[in-house]
């Protein structure tokens, strides 16, 4: 595929270099294969190029100087610098060399901001000949009149800015538009069709803009720049500080879209530094953590425990829902009204038992006899189970958390530490030594064993000892710092996420109003045909339409309308399009086979029913569009080529 790419690059090279222009679609075909059967040469192309007439014509009548400057134009958008017409002239004057081959060397030698313009001249027309993607478009791109202003788009194009303005989307197709319409003879019913191929390709792309691909829910074009608006708005609260309406925020609703790409270029800066710092800062937290022994796995430990803690929670919950669930369905079939007691036990159904102390159906209780016993003891046992996880998981909580607070002191907590050694009797701490959690816990078991009703040791030591386990998570500097640290990460994390998003929605947003805009643009175009040649386009979109004094081209649509004046003033015709086959009589003699007009006359006027599907007159309630013609004879209408027409009979003789 690459050299595929290669081979149409190549000739795409000698179309702008010999003819300043963008290769036709038939011509790129042709010359790639040439290439491709010459194994990549394009001496061959290059030689049947400089044979075209095209090509001689764009040279004829000028002096060898002035050839050499017009190639240097084609080429780099500027006049040859003296020193180089000199040269390629005399070269010409003494036929040293020729046309085609000035072209090529000059083309090899090009540097710096001239290969650059060549470079982007080629771009260009790559980008028109792949616009060229209907038959009509393709076929449009012919003669002197559509390469003339294919020249002139290649000519317009030769640092990146205009490279960029020339390939707009809107302005491309404008262009391609004015191309095929300059290559496409005019007939009524060619430029009609050409139209209505504009009109109906907008009309599918509303369709599947709004993302639902619903006909009866279209998009249109207000509706396309409500959603660039919103979408720009998401994006314009996301920059500068979180409080709405900052002073970079009004900069980006009222800059420019320079201003405005710059703005998106800072914050999007500003959020990569603040993820990076926030990264940072965990980095150090941690390796705090890691300086004081045993600490990262404290916290480790407690963290697991809390996350067990939280299991043994939404455990006990569903066992709760479950054990009431067959507590309701244990009442309904015995026709009781039973609870359950907090130690799992129902009435006269459920006992514990005097050897064990576990729960169990008390004497003469069977699932014979209470049906919806067992299931009731079984979800009563996974109740108590869920009980005594919960239990065990708090207290787990509680001795990892002490573990945490044990290492992970603030100096307040040091000195709390200080005083808890310092009532110390019975259990030596080496000097220079704060007690470990082990002596604490030795220490006051001891004071415990020895604690007598007139004595305050034990209650004064215990004292000091909770105040000192009794933290809060801001006390575990270490443990709070990479906390925070860990919620900045999120936190810039979750703004890159959020701006990355808002601004992908913000450009497809744009996309569509652009590619709305270019598929207008070939509208336009297509209608300017007309115009130049005093026809009236008129879409039929309204329930009353009106004759112009201009020949009038009515556009029908999906709306039932009545035309006043049609063919009064100019000689006018209704367009339905080349799929509709006329048919004067009444809707039930219709074929369910083929789309049809049905004319006929009712009181002085023309009144046309066009079916919206083949079965649309068979329909119970018919599928039609209905325009009337006022005071125009049905005898006179005529259906050629998708136009309708009212011709008077010719005379008798």
């Amino acid at each position: 595929m690459a050299i595929v790419t290669a081979h149409v690059a190549a000739v795409q090279q000698l179309y702008v270099a010999y003819f300043n222009r963008p290769a036709d679609y038939a011509g790129l075909d042709y010359w790639t294969n040439v290439v491709a059967g010459q194994k990549g040469s394009t001496a061959l192309v290059s030689a049947a190029f400089a044979a075209e007439a095209e090509y001689k014509t764009e040279y004829a009548g000028l002096s060898n100087a002035d050839i050499v400057n017009k190639i240097y134009m084609n080429l780099f958008g500027r006049p040859a610098e003296e020193a180089g017409k000199a040269f390629w002239a005399a070269a010409l004057d003494s036929k040293a060399t020729t046309i085609d081959k000035v072209v090529a060397d000059v083309v090899k030698g090009a540097q710096g901001s001239d290969a650059r313009a060549y470079e982007n001249k080629v771009s260009g027309a790559t980008t028109f000949t792949a616009q060229l993607d209907t038959k009509a478009e393709q076929d449009g791109y012919s003669g002197a009149a559509a390469n003339a202003l294919a020249k002139a788009y290649v000519t317009s194009i030769t640092n990146d800015a205009s490279l960029e303005a020339a390939v707009a989307p809107v302005n491309l197709a404008t262009t391609v538009s004015k191309v095929v319409v300059a290559g496409t003879p005019f007939t009524v019913a060619g430029a009609l069709a050409n139209l209505a191929a504009a009109q109906k390709a907008k009309a599918d792309f509303l369709v599947t803009a709004d993302g639902d691909g619903k006909a009866d829910t279209s998009a249109d074009d207000a509706s396309l720049k409500a959603s660039v608006d919103a979408k720009a708005a998401t994006v314009q609260k996301l920059l500068g500080t979180p409080a709405a309406g900052d002073a970079v925020e009004t900069i980006y609703q009222n800059g420019s879209a320079s201003v405005r790409a710059a703005l998106i270029a800072d914050q999007q800066a500003a959020n990569a530094k603040a993820l990076v710092d926030a990264q940072a800062a965990v980095t150090k937290a941690t390796g705090d953590i890691g300086k004081v022994a045993g600490l990262q796995s404290a916290i480790a430990n407690a963290a697991a425990a809390v996350t067990a803690q939280t299991a043994a929670l939404n455990t006990q919950k569903a066992a709760n829902i479950d054990l009431a669930a067959k507590l309701a369905a244990y009442n309904a079939a015995n026709g009781t009204a039973l609870t359950v007691e907090a130690n799992g036990t129902v009435a006269g159904v459920i006992t514990t038992s005097a050897t064990t102390g576990a729960l169990t159906l008390a004497s003469g209780v069977t699932e014979a006899k209470n049906p919806g016993v067992t299931a009731l003891l079984n979800a009563s046992f996974a109740k108590e189970a869920s009980d005594v996880n919960v239990e065990k998981a708090n207290v787990l909580v509680t001795t990892t958390q002490n573990t945490v607070d044990y290492l992970d002191t603030s100096d307040a907590e040091q000195a709390e530490l200080a005083a808890i050694k310092a009532q110390f009797k019975d259990v030596t701490v080496a000097t220079g030594s704060m007690p470990t959690e082990a002596q604490i816990a030795e220490q006051l078991a001891i004071f415990k064993a020895k604690d007598t009703a007139d004595s305050t040791v034990y209650e004064t030591f215990k004292g000091l000892v909770d105040a000192f386990y009794d933290q809060t998570a801001a006390e575990n500097p270490l443990a709070a710092a990479l906390t925070a640290a860990n919620a900045q990460v999120k936190t810039a994390n979750d703004n890159i996420t959020a701006f990355t998003k808002a601004l992908a929605e913000l450009k497809t947003a744009e996309g569509l109003v652009t590619q709305s805009n270019a598929l207008q643009a070939a509208i336009d175009t297509s209608a300017g045909v007309f115009t130049s040649r005093n026809y009236t386009i008129q879409n039929v979109d309204a329930a009353a339409e009106i004759g112009s004094s201009n020949s009038d081209i009515f556009m029908a649509g999906k709306v039932d309308s009545t035309i006043s004046l049609f063919n009064l003033q100019g000689t006018d015709s209704l367009y339905i399009g080349s799929q509709y086959t006329m048919v004067k009589g009444a809707l039930s003699t219709g074929n369910n086979a083929v789309l049809e007009a049905f004319v006929n006359q009712v009181g002085s006027d023309t009144v046309i029913k066009l079916e919206k599907t083949v079965f649309g007159s068979s329909a119970a309630t018919p599928e039609v569009v209905t325009i009337t013609l006022v005071g125009v004879e049905a005898s006179t209408i005529q259906l050629n080529n998708g136009i309708i027409t009212s011709v008077a009979p010719a005379p008798t003789v």
